[in-house]
């Protein structure tokens, strides 16, 4: 009897382990990268409901740093190791476009694409040779964060509207100690760092200066964009700012982290800082503006989009969790809970009520242009490279006043420049 129970219970064992087993063999799974640790809360609320829906599917998703993320991208495209879904902006996923890693979006997600729920400069980001390419997520837009209390403290009106106030207002809110070392800099500016980021941050500044760092001189074919009178005045900016009225420094706990701890009193940077400022510094009395304008006015619109592997083995179950992704009560969320702001066009005017420093970000002044990225799979070597020579730029205290210097540093930057786009058969002769 003992031995018949046993085999009994033996059997209905085996019978759960293989319905344990046919069932996760018909689970589909899925992965997903992303290179900004702050969005896994959005991820994990949108997987958590998909799964709700879906219980035949699993997704995972693994967030690192940005350039940690860019460089596991490089090696895992190439080689077919790649996650299923990948989020990562416009200029990173060229190269691999072009190459054939990627393939053009289906038909239904592209119909979604171009509905009318995206403007039409973002699907003009997507759209490489006729067909298009991914999702846009979210973008980075700057804007000027501005620490009220200090500009109360100051006598100051509100945010500087152009250069001039720039340094005007940058040297009456710095504050030194007995020996003249600055301890709270008037504006923090982007001055080293890894990548192509110290570039791209310049580049915010060159910009309105009348500058780029490079221009289409004639359908796909480019050159530099800065060594002229708009890139000399950018740097003599950065230079004038940093070494000349000392109102920043190396020394001084800088960009978002500085800001919440209230190091500086103002600097450029995209919406995710209302995110963090909300959880790590909501005491602080702060609003946003405007870029200061110079020659012009204009923010950058960098995409940060979602694309589906060539190597995805359910690229239909994949496209139908990023469309549920993309449902107004997700893209709201993104934008109140980690502070990016959405590129779907919604109703985010409950949110802007609640926290008005969003609203810089998307109701540019008259006359503001928007640019974008330029269509270079080569455009982020060209950063990278120069952002190397800014940084040592940036560090040299002589260069004060020395404009000659200075035009030899962008002519050396340039030659560079021209060369990569030489290099890529892009550079206009």
């Amino acid at each position: 009897m003992l031995r018949k129970r046993t085999l009994i219970l033996v059997g209905l064992l085996l019978v759960v382990a293989l319905f344990s087993v046919t069932a996760s063999a018909q689970k589909v799974k899925l992965t997903l990268w992303g290179g900004y640790p702050e969005m896994a809360p959005f991820y994990q609320q949108v997987i958590e409901d998909y799964q709700k829906e879906n219980p035949d599917v699993e997704i995972s998703f693994l967030t690192h740093p940005l350039r940690e993320h860019e460089q596991k991208l490089s090696a895992a495209i190439p080689s077919n190791t790649a996650a299923d879904i990948i989020e990562t902006t416009s200029y990173t996923m060229r190269k691999f476009i072009e190459a054939g890693f990627i393939d053009p979006n289906p038909d239904y997600i592209h119909a979604f694409l171009t509905s009318g729920v995206f403007d039409q400069f973002y699907v003009n980001d997507l759209t490489i040779g006729g067909q298009t390419y991914g999702l846009p997520l979210f973008q980075g837009r700057q804007v000027m964060f501005w620490n009220k209390t200090m500009f109360e403290e100051a006598g100051l009106p509100g945010a500087p509207t152009n250069w001039d106030e720039v340094i005007e207002y940058a040297q009456k809110l710095a504050k030194y100690d007995e020996n003249g070392n600055l301890v709270r800099a008037g504006i923090s500016l982007r001055k080293s760092g890894g990548g192509s980021g110290v570039a791209e941050k310049w580049w915010f500044w060159l910009y309105p200066a009348g500058g780029s760092i490079v221009e289409e001189v004639e359908p796909g074919k480019w050159r530099n964009g800065y060594n002229n009178e708009a890139g000399l005045e950018a740097l003599k900016l950065y230079i004038d700012l940093i070494h000349k009225y000392k109102v920043d420094s190396y020394q001084v706990k800088a960009d978002t982290e500085g800001f919440a701890l209230e190091a500086h009193a103002m600097f450029t940077r995209e919406s995710w800082v209302v995110g963090h400022m909300q959880q790590y510094a909501p005491d602080v009395e702060y609003d946003t503006a405007p870029l200061p304008v110079h020659h012009r006015g204009g923010t950058i619109c960098n995409l940060v989009n979602m694309y589906v592997t060539k190597t995805c083995k359910h690229p239909e179950v994949a496209w139908d969790f990023l469309q549920f992704m993309f449902q107004p009560k997700y893209q709201k969320l993104l934008l109140a809970e980690v502070g990016w702001f959405p590129c779907l066009d919604a109703d985010y005017e409950e949110i802007f009520e609640a926290v008005p420093q969003y609203r810089a970000f998307l109701e540019l002044p008259e006359g503001f242009e928007l640019y974008g990225i330029p269509p270079l799979a080569c455009f982020d070597e060209i950063q990278t490279k120069l952002a190397e020579r800014l940084v040592a730029a940036f560090m040299d205290e002589t260069l004060v006043d020395d404009i000659d210097r200075m035009k030899q540093i962008l002519a050396d930057a340039a030659k560079e420049t021209d060369d990569i786009l030489r290099e890529n058969g892009v550079y206009a002769d």
